[in-house]
């Protein structure tokens, strides 16, 4: 037990003076890399879900499962529907970060159901100055995603749901040996399930479950 511990302790102090290292200067300039994995993407874009906690997966299928669960739009009781939200991030702390969001189902048939949605997150205006703090231009770093899901009912009870994500990070315009930062982008895809079941009763609601 005591030589898990040392080995443990050992790896966390090495990974913390890796760090410092990367932290150090480099040529003469100080890097600070900064890690990022484009977190916008766990923002809650509804304000329903948002107010409740980001419970949105234990919600009852709308515009907005695309977000929470794709495989729940094939229990959507409406033949289409269309949502627009705006959510101010961090309203109190800084005025411009704007997280903007559009989505879209329409059912196929009873079994199948189709949606999308884009959601852009605007980090507000950057003045970018340079080492002795004269401003050097204006930048706004921005990211977004694209979404396509298809849900398919297998029974009464459950579906599952396949989703693919575009996504396109811009929020550095560093400049480093004459040549400037650009634009990442990939694609995801997301696999789920959903099932609900209307025999467990508790407290008057229907209980329903979902992964």
């Amino acid at each position: 037990m005591k030589k898990r511990i040392l080995i443990l302790a050992g790896t966390l102090v090495a990974k913390n003076f890796a760090a410092q290292i990367n932290s150090q200067q480099l040529g003469g300039q100080t890097i600070n890399p900064i890690t990022t994995a484009v977190p916008f993407l766990l923002i809650s874009p509804d304000s329903r879900q948002g107010g409740m906690g980001d419970v949105g997966v234990a919600t009852d299928p709308d515009v907005n499962s695309i977000h929470w669960n794709g495989s729940k739009l094939a229990f959507a009781e409406k033949k289409f529907g269309v949502g627009f939200t705006v959510t101010p991030w961090l309203r109190l702390l800084v005025p411009d970060i704007n997280l903007y969001y559009l989505s879209a189902y329409t059912k196929i048939n009873k079994n199948q159901a189709v949606g999308a949605s884009i959601r852009y997150f605007s980090l507000g205006n950057i003045e970018l100055t340079n080492a002795v703090g004269v401003k050097t231009g204006d930048y706004k770093p921005n990211e977004f995603a694209v979404d396509l899901a298809f849900s398919q009912k297998l029974s009464d009870k459950f579906s599952l749901g396949i989703a693919t994500r575009y996504i396109n990070s811009s929020i550095s315009r560093v400049y480093f040996n004459g040549s400037s930062g650009n634009a990442a982008s990939t694609v995801a895809v997301d696999l789920s399930m959903y099932y609900r079941s209307s025999k467990f009763d508790l407290g008057g609601k229907k209980a329903m479950y979902t992964a």
